[in-house]
């Protein structure tokens, strides 16, 4: 086992305000970071929907429009 009682130490310690607001900070990039790739992925699934949409007979949309 490596040093153990670091890890111990950095868990029980308080964190400086400038280390919450670099943690903050990093947590926002990532946030914005999967945010941009769920917003990327999301284009080619609506456009294959929308595809798909469009294929179906003129009486597939009119039960869906009952509804």
């Amino acid at each position: 086992m490596v040093n153990s009682y670091y890890g111990i130490y950095q868990a029980e310690r308080g964190k400086t305000a400038a280390e919450i607001r670099a943690a903050d900070a990093q947590l926002g990039g990532l946030a914005a970071a999967s945010g941009r790739l769920g917003s990327a992925l999301a284009v080619p699934v609506r456009a294959a929907r929308r595809s798909l949409r469009r294929q179906r007979p003129a009486e597939c949309r009119a039960e869906l429009d009952a509804r």
